[in-house]
């Protein structure tokens, strides 16, 4: 495998796209590992209940949008982004967490 140019280096369409690809790659790996993080926090949820959260995906998505104004993201794309993020692993540790409590679900 060659190695990743920068943009700026870039001399083909197909310099460009091993780029996104390798980056969009990275941003696969970093949902994973952060799912594996969702899933760990059900040892601390008393019940099933006790998942959504929703102080703590209010002052997340707070966060995130503070992060956007930095970089110059759009905040309309950024807030619609984790909140799908957000709320898909919250379906997540939810199953993961009946898994673990068959009895309690």
């Amino acid at each position: 495998m060659l190695p990743l140019k920068s943009p700026d280096a870039c001399t083909s369409l197909n310099d460009i796209r091993a780029g996104i690809d390798h980056h969009d790659r990275q941003i696969f790996e970093a949902l994973e590992k952060r799912l594996r993080y969702v899933k760990a926090a059900t040892q601390f949820k008393t019940n099933e209940q006790a998942i959504p959260a929703p102080e703590r995906v209010a002052a997340m998505l707070e966060q995130r949008l503070a992060w956007a104004a930095d970089a110059g993201f759009d905040p309309a794309f950024i807030k619609t982004l984790y909140e799908h993020i957000i709320h898909w692993n919250i379906q997540q540790q939810i199953l993961h967490w009946r898994s673990l409590h068959p009895a309690q679900s």
